[in-house]
């Protein structure tokens, strides 16, 4: 099965050595909230999630080689 690519963003990058994107293997029917508490992830900080290029929300089942996108909230003023 192939792997997942998942790119994070901004703070959360520092959860994989600072790296922009990992290459994960996954099971078949794993979450992306699985996968990401794999990696380390505080899933509470992140808050848009991307698969594919599309809106995903934690609960996504994969099934490999899934693009994925993980974006914390962004603050400003």
């Amino acid at each position: 099965m192939p792997p997942v690519k998942v790119s994070l963003y901004a703070t959360l990058r520092s959860h994989v050595g600072g790296r922009a994107s990992v290459e994960v293997d996954v099971e078949p029917g794993q979450t992306v909230e699985q996968l990401l508490r794999g990696l380390g992830v505080p899933v509470e900080k992140t808050r848009i999630l991307f698969v594919n290029g599309r809106p995903a929300t934690l609960a996504q089942t994969l099934q490999g080689g899934e693009q994925i996108g993980v974006f914390p909230a962004v603050g400003g003023g």
